[in-house]
């Protein structure tokens, strides 16, 4: 997977306020798979309000999730990047999704979708119902991520070439668990694929998320990236339900 720099210029208002959601899937891209599902609390306030307001995203491609089927995964929707503020940025444009979805895993029986409504972006999270959506998704639990690019891939050299990309560090042992085979609903209609299962060990003493999940979908108009990232790999298939209940829609 490509390198891509954060480096950006604040350079009005406009691109002040729609850089975190930026930040986020290049931040996801770089380091989905190796950190901890924080990212999901971080934004959710912020990707919700950009929901709400971003009339320009109206009619962009975009992921859809069953919430009611699965209360116990929460979701704050689409994040969609802005191309009219990456003018410096360092990387290629061609490289950056055009829309995204974060999934997360909360405590069972929480119901922890119906607190996204409520958690308010206002109250920066200090409202009750934050505190407890922050409560339920906790970071021994899993997320999963997808995003769609216009970008054509080969769907196994890519997660070939992100492999070895995560081995070119030298700071983790990566062992392949399995092959899961799935089915995803796209403009290009019902498309199966790999679900490629990775074992991350770290070999200092920092803690990651050690079951990881990675598989590509190509279409005639791109591609999709999807994720799955567990604290163990036998917690990979609990992701499987929640991969099979998302769809993009264009």
């Amino acid at each position: 997977m490509p390198y891509y720099g954060r480096s950006m210029n604040n350079k009005n208002q406009k691109t002040k306020k729609r850089l975190p959601l930026t930040l986020t899937i290049i931040g996801i891209l770089l380091v989905v798979g190796v950190v901890a599902g924080l990212i999901f609390r971080d934004t959710i306030k912020t990707v919700a309000t950009d929901i709400q307001t971003n009339i320009e995203n109206q009619g962009k491609p975009k992921f859809i999730f069953d919430t009611e089927k699965h209360p116990d995964w929460a979701t704050a929707g689409n994040v969609f990047t802005n191309l009219d503020i990456t003018d410096d940025f360092q990387g290629s444009k061609e490289d950056l999704p055009i829309s995204g979805i974060i999934v997360n895993q909360c405590t069972t029986g929480s119901n922890c979708n119906t607190l996204v409504d409520k958690c308010k972006p206002q109250n920066n999270g200090n409202s009750k119902d934050c505190k407890q959506l922050a409560k339920y998704t906790t970071d021994t639990h899993c997320f999963v991520s997808l995003f769609y690019n216009e970008r054509n891939v080969d769907p196994e050299q890519e997660v070939a070439k992100y492999i070895e990309h995560n081995n070119s560090f030298g700071s983790m042992t990566i062992k392949e668990a399995g092959v899961k085979n799935l089915t995803m609903n796209t403009p290009d209609g019902n498309k199966e694929y790999k679900l490629h299962y990775y074992n991350y060990e770290n070999k200092s003493a920092e803690t990651i998320k050690k079951g990881n999940a990675i598989g590509y979908i190509s279409l005639t108009n791109g591609h999709i990236d999807i994720r799955s990232v567990c604290s163990e790999t036998n917690q990979l298939d609990e992701t499987l339900p929640i991969l099979s209940a998302i769809r993009l829609e264009v």
